[in-house]
C-alpha cells in the first residue's frame, strides 16, 4: 500500500472518529490521530485513510485558521499528495468557516462544496438553514461570517435536478465570483448526488461536511471485498466517562443507569473550579471503587453540572457554558480519573462522551492512535487503541448530542454479545 488516499481534518476527536469509521465500514483501513503532536508520519503509509484532530473547536476564529492552515501545510497539502476532506460539525459548532478558508488558502483552491447534513443524526439542510431538531442555524451566514469569501446556497431543487445540471449551476456562479457553496440535503440520496456533483465539477475543489457526506465518499472509494473482523474479546466491565453537558447524553445516561441498576457517580466540577482537582478526583475514585464491588458490569462517571443545569435535548450548545478555562480543567481532571480507574480495574472497554473529554483521556493514557473497528450506532464508533500501555483495548467515542435515549443501552448490548455472533466486514 502506498500513501493514504484520504486525509480527514476534523476539529475535535469525536468528529475525527465518526468520520473515519465511514471508510472502515466500506472495507478501507483508517487511523485516527487524537492530536497532531502525537503523529508519526512513518505510520501513515499503512492506512488508506488518516483522520486528524486539530483540537480547534474551542479556539478563536483566528487561532483556528492558523492551526488548521499549519496542519495542512505540515501534511503536504500544497503538494496535493492526498485527497483532503474538511470535516465540519453537523450542527456547525466551532469555526467551520475559518477552518475551511484555511484549507482553501493553503491548497490555493478557490472552490469548496459544503454539505453539513447528517440525516442519520437528525441534521438536515434546506434553503440554507440547518435544522438539527429543535435548533436551527443559518448555515450560509455562519460560513460567510467566518471567512473572507463569497458564500452561496445550492437549493434542494437544484440538487434534485441531477448532478450534471447542479454542477453547471455551481460552475456558472463560481465564474461570477462565488467560492463556497453550501448544498441543501435532507436525505442520504441528496448527499450521494452532492458527491456526484463534486466529481462532475472537473475543477479543483475542496469537499467539506459531516460524517454523512464522508459516507458517500467512502462508498465510492471502498473495496469490493474486505477482511472479516476477528472475534473481539469484550468480556469484563465497562468504564463510562461523560464530560459533555448535552441534554441528549444526560437522557442517555439516566436511561442507562435505570435499566442496568447502576448508579451515576457525579463528578464534582465545583471542586475543580475551586482548584481542588485532587479532591474531586479522589471523591469520584473512592465512590467508583465502592460501586464496582456492588455492580462490576459498568462504572458510570458524569459531570455533576450535566444534571444540575441540563441543556435541553436538541440544543446545539454553541457556548461551552462552563467557560473555556473551566472546561479544559474539568476535561483534564476526568482524564486523570480515567487513568486511575483503568489502572485499578480490568475494564474491557471505555466509553467517552464529548470531544474535549475524549482527547484528555487519550492524552492521559498516552494513546497515540485509534483504529476504528465498527459503528455501533450512527456516528458512534468503537476503535482499538494503537500503541501505549492500553494497546489493543477498545474505546467508544460519542459526540454529546449523538444518539437517542436508548443509545448507551444499545452500546452495552453490543459489548455484552458473545464473540460468536460479532462478525463484521472491516479492515484492521
Amino acid at each position: 500500500m502506498g500513501a493514504p488516499q484520504t486525509i480527514i481534518l476534523a476539529d475535535d476527536l469525536t468528529g475525527a472518529n465518526d468520520t473515519a469509521i465511514q471508510f472502515v465500514n466500506q472495507g478501507l483501513s483508517a487511523l485516527v490521530i487524537p492530536h497532531i503532536q502525537f503523529s508519526d508520519p512513518s505510520a501513515f503509509d499503512t492506512y488508506d485513510v488518516v483522520s486528524f484532530n486539530s483540537n480547534s473547536r474551542g479556539m478563536s476564529a483566528g487561532d483556528a485558521y492558523n492551526t488548521v492552515k499549519n496542519m495542512a501545510a505540515s501534511l503536504g497539502a500544497a503538494n496535493r499528495k492526498f485527497t483532503f476532506y474538511k470535516k465540519i460539525d453537523s450542527v456547525l459548532r466551532g469555526n467551520p468557516g475559518a477552518e475551511l478558508a484555511a484549507v482553501m488558502d493553503e491548497l490555493g483552491i478557490s472552490l469548496a462544496l459544503v454539505a453539513p447534513s447528517f440525516p442519520a443524526n437528525r441534521s438536515i439542510l434546506e434553503q440554507g438553514i440547518l435544522n438539527s431538531g429543535s435548533g436551527i442555524v443559518d448555515a450560509v451566514k455562519v460560513f460567510a461570517q467566518g471567512m473572507d469569501k463569497k458564500v452561496q446556497n445550492v437549493p434542494l431543487e437544484e440538487i434534485r435536478r441531477g448532478y450534471v445540471s447542479a454542477a453547471d449551476y455551481i460552475r456558472n456562479r463560481h465564474a461570477e465570483g462565488a467560492e463556497v457553496f453550501i448544498a441543501d440535503a435532507v436525505t442520504d440520496t441528496d448527499l450521494a448526488t452532492i458527491y456526484q456533483i463534486a466529481a462532475a465539477l472537473k475543477t479543483p475543489h475542496i469537499l467539506a461536511g459531516a460524517a454523512g457526506l464522508a459516507n458517500q465518499i467512502a462508498r465510492d472509494l471502498g473495496r469490493e471485498t474486505a477482511e472479516i473482523l476477528p472475534p473481539l474479546n469484550r468480556q469484563g466491565p465497562v468504564l463510562m466517562i461523560a464530560g459533555t453537558r448535552q441534554g441528549e447524553t444526560a437522557a442517555q445516561i439516566t436511561t442507562l443507569s435505570r435499566i442496568l441498576s447502576a448508579p451515576i457517580i457525579r463528578f464534582r466540577v465545583d471542586l475543580v473550579r475551586e482548584g481542588k482537582d485532587e479532591e474531586a478526583i479522589g471523591a469520584a475514585f473512592t465512590r467508583a471503587v465502592e460501586e464496582m464491588r456492588q455492580n462490576p458490569r459498568i462504572c458510570i462517571i458524569a459531570v455533576e453540572s450535566m444534571f444540575r443545569s441540563e441543556i435541553p435535548v436538541g440544543d446545539v450548545d454553541r457556548d461551552k457554558g462552563e467557560g473555556d478555562a473551566d472546561s479544559n480543567a474539568i476535561s483534564s481532571a476526568l482524564g486523570l480519573l480515567a487513568w486511575k480507574l483503568l489502572d485499578a480495574f480490568q475494564f474491557s472497554a471505555m466509553i467517552t462522551t464529548g470531544g474535549d473529554t475524549s482527547l484528555e483521556v487519550c492524552k492521559r493514557l498516552g494513546i497515540r492512535g485509534i483504529q476504528p473497528v465498527t459503528e455501533i450506532c450512527p456516528g458512534i464508533p468503537m476503535g482499538r487503541i494503537a500503541g501505549g500501555t492500553y494497546d489493543g483495548q477498545f474505546i467508544i467515542t460519542k459526540s454529546g448530542r449523538f444518539g437517542n435515549k436508548g443509545s448507551l443501552i444499545e452500546i452495552m448490548n453490543y459489548l455484552s454479545k458473545s464473540t460468536d455472533d460479532t462478525e463484521k466486514r472491516c479492515v484492521i
